[in-house]
């Protein structure tokens, strides 16, 4: 599979350049494609791109993470949403839960931590992809095969009246 996309938001740009330097993100497997520096510019970049991760802060100006978070939810709600903070609070950490936030990290966030994240999330992704795969598949073979199961149905049908219990299962 090729490689997923992400967009790092935090309101300093040392922590958003900090972030893309600690990781190896190809070996990985993602790609920065974008960062922010306030929700607003994040939400804004989002509409355009074809994200797969948002890793997003939650203390920032104009739209601080969980209010991003939110917002992407209802538009993109397949978007991976990774939130790291510099603040152990409860009530920051329920509603992440409620956004349906992938993994929920404090700062300061070393490279090992980050990568085993999105190694996970990584494979979250991976499996969604499969699945969706695998309905797919599934649904091409049922079209596929329509034709048939009616033909064979009417087949059945002209030959003569079914049986009731034949009918009864149906």
């Amino acid at each position: 599979m090729g490689l997923y996309k992400i967009m790092i938001v935090d309101d300093e740009a040392e922590v958003r350049q900090a972030i893309a330097r600690k990781i190896d993100w190809r070996a990985v497997g993602f790609e920065i494609v974008a960062d922010a520096e306030n929700g607003r510019d994040a939400l804004e970049k989002a509409e355009t791109l074809d994200l797969d991760v948002v890793l997003t802060d939650i203390k920032m100006p104009f739209m601080d993470g969980l209010e991003l978070g939110a917002e992407l939810s209802r538009r993109k709600p397949n978007l991976k949403l990774i939130v790291f903070s510099g603040f152990d609070e409860f009530e920051y950490a329920k509603e992440a839960i409620k956004l349906n936030v992938v993994e929920y990290v404090l700062k300061p966030v070393n490279a090992a931590e980050l990568t085993a994240i999105l190694d996970r999330v990584r494979k979250v992704l991976d499996e969604e992809i499969e699945q969706r795969r695998n309905i797919s598949q599934l649904t091409q073979a049922y079209q596929e095969s329509l034709p048939l199961l009616r033909e064979k149905f009417l087949q059945d049908l002209m030959r003569g009246p079914m049986e009731p219990r034949v009918l009864g299962n149906l």
